[in-house]
């Protein structure tokens, strides 16, 4: 019995230092989405991610622009606008794109944390890696 332990645990140690191994369980970042997509400098958009986390591994989600990573955004879902609902699992934050900003096509990847900061490893396409989400964003000229 106690080898049967031994062995459960070794598992269970094993399968969170890989990442979540069970594909069904893992969390998941769900329609992320910026609004409007479009945008011109000056105007006000709101990021948008459904984390799907049925074990409460998810502590924190932050986005980056991936062309100008000085760039760094700290999703919400504590209910203050723009976020509808305190803990119902969607992350939001209202950003201003800057009079500065370039036109053209932009990606904003976000990234999904542990509590001790860690990006969540799940496994996708054979590989862990961490738990992302990608959200295409256009800046027009005015």
């Amino acid at each position: 019995m106690r080898s049967l332990v031994w062995a459960f645990a070794l598992l269970l140690v094993l399968s969170v230092l890989a990442g979540c191994s069970t594909l069904g369980r893992q969390p998941k970042l769900q329609n992320a989405a910026i609004s409007p997509t479009e945008l011109k400098p000056g105007d006000t958009a709101v990021v948008t991610v459904h984390v799907a986390d049925k074990h409460e591994i998810v502590r924190r989600v932050e986005g980056i622009v991936r062309e100008d990573q000085r760039i760094k955004l700290k999703l919400r879902d504590d209910g203050q606008p723009p976020d509808q609902k305190a803990d119902d699992n969607v992350w939001s934050l209202q950003v201003d794109v800057p009079f500065q900003a370039p036109p053209g096509s932009f990606n904003l990847d976000l990234t999904a944390y542990r509590s001790d900061g860690v990006p969540v490893p799940v496994k996708q396409k054979g590989k862990t890696g961490p738990l992302t989400a990608t959200v295409p964003v256009t800046i027009r000229t005015p």
